[in-house]
């Protein structure tokens, strides 16, 4: 029997929430840009123990839904809604929204406060990453607790779970919840993954997810089409499985704050940023731009392009790629030049050996007027 029945939220856990989601905002405006969440990195119903990086507001739209079956076939949706920041330290503050769960009988809206903390980093030369999740589950009214580890082994990443919840869906006793999952990446944008999770005393339903994962070209955004039984991606309820299948999608939204707050200052080179004797560094930003948007070289000297944001540019000087053939303009007897996708961190070269005024573009950002000048001059 339910301790409660279904109530609407009070004044308390909207001021909670506000106060969990916007403190990392205020604290990351001035902050650098990073990664999105990508579907890519975790299966449909595990958190791939993320915790991104500071500056950046995390947004996920996951929708599932299913059907009653004849005679009525009424389309039952279950939205979620992930809101998130990360703060210095690899900790990551966020909420998760509910407006239709079935964790707790007649409380429908399910709220999850969260903290994450990832002390190790398989990207900063640890053997495997690894998060600490903390967490309140409002419907449950339980204190909730996962440690994640997950490790990439080529195209193949692996990901193991332990969780705890002090009142599990509702029943008045805790509950502990083991699960694992795969990604397995076929292509550069397309990946399968899978998951499966099982409550130790194996009277509950275990939850399972498949998923077609994608990340859009690009865009810091990435896409999952999967099916589960599971309703929603809280720990609680990532972790207990119904008899219907739910069909559904995740959309990942990154917002980089410095791109929209402070300018391009965390990322601006200087236009006299010279890298090494003859060698000239120029970034490629979060605002779709190159910083300095001008420089000024010798002949015989090289311009480094660095992707400092978090898409895909490139450095093309190669009218026939240009969607308006003005916006590129090379000197006479100079060769064209194209670097293909940069992903984030990437690092391109040319060297100048023709004097005159180079103008090139980013093929993706064109329109959006990603235009960069290199003028060189055969002066001593």
């Amino acid at each position: 029997m339910n301790r409660r029945s279904c109530e609407p939220t009070d004044r308390s856990n909207l001021l909670l929430i506000l106060l969990v989601t916007l403190s990392p905002l205020v604290a990351g405006l001035a902050a650098s840009g990073a990664a999105a969440q990508s579907v890519m990195e975790r299966p449909p119903n595990m958190h791939g123990a993320w915790t991104g990086r500071s500056g950046t507001l995390y947004f996920n739209f996951l929708h599932r839904f299913t059907d009653t079956g004849a005679p009525l076939r009424k389309v039952i949706n279950y939205p979620t809604f992930l809101l998130g920041g990360t703060l210095p330290g690899d900790v990551l503050l966020g909420v998760r929204y509910a407006t239709n769960s079935e964790l707790v009988a007649r409380v429908p809206n399910e709220w999850e406060a969260f903290v994450r903390y990832s002390p190790l980093r398989q990207d900063r030369g640890s053997p495997f990453t690894a998060s600490i999740h903390a967490a309140y589950n409002e419907a449950a009214r339980s204190v909730d607790g996962e440690l994640e580890l997950a490790r990439s082994i080529g195209p193949v990443r692996l990901l193991a779970a332990g969780r705890a919840f002090s009142d599990g869906y509702d029943t008045g006793e805790s509950r502990f919840v083991l699960a694992g999952g795969a990604v397995l990446q076929l292509f550069r944008y397309l990946a399968v993954a899978g998951d499966y999770a099982r409550d130790v005393e194996g009277d509950r339903d275990e939850a399972w997810g498949i998923g077609i994962q994608t990340s859009i070209p690009y865009t810091p955004h990435s896409l999952s089409i999967q099916v589960s039984n599971a309703s929603t991606t809280t720990l609680q309820g990532a972790s207990l499985g119904f008899d219907r299948r739910r069909w559904g999608f995740e959309f990942t939204v990154p917002l980089t704050l410095s791109r929209y707050f402070g300018g391009d200052r965390a990322e601006a080179v200087p236009a006299t940023a010279p890298a090494g004797e003859g060698v000239t560094e120029v970034g490629m930003t979060n605002q779709l731009t190159y910083s300095p948007e001008t420089v000024r070289i010798r002949v015989g000297e090289t311009v480094r392009w660095r992707n400092t944001s978090d898409v895909l540019h490139t450095v093309t000087a190669d009218p026939a790629r240009a969607a308006n053939r003005d916006n590129v303009g090379l000197p006479d007897g100079a060769e064209t030049f194209h670097s293909g996708d940069m992903a984030p961190g990437a690092v391109f070269e040319h060297t100048f050996r023709v004097a005159g005024t180079y103008r090139y573009i980013c093929v993706p950002h064109e329109l959006a007027g990603m235009i960069g000048t290199v003028i060189v001059t055969d002066e001593p």
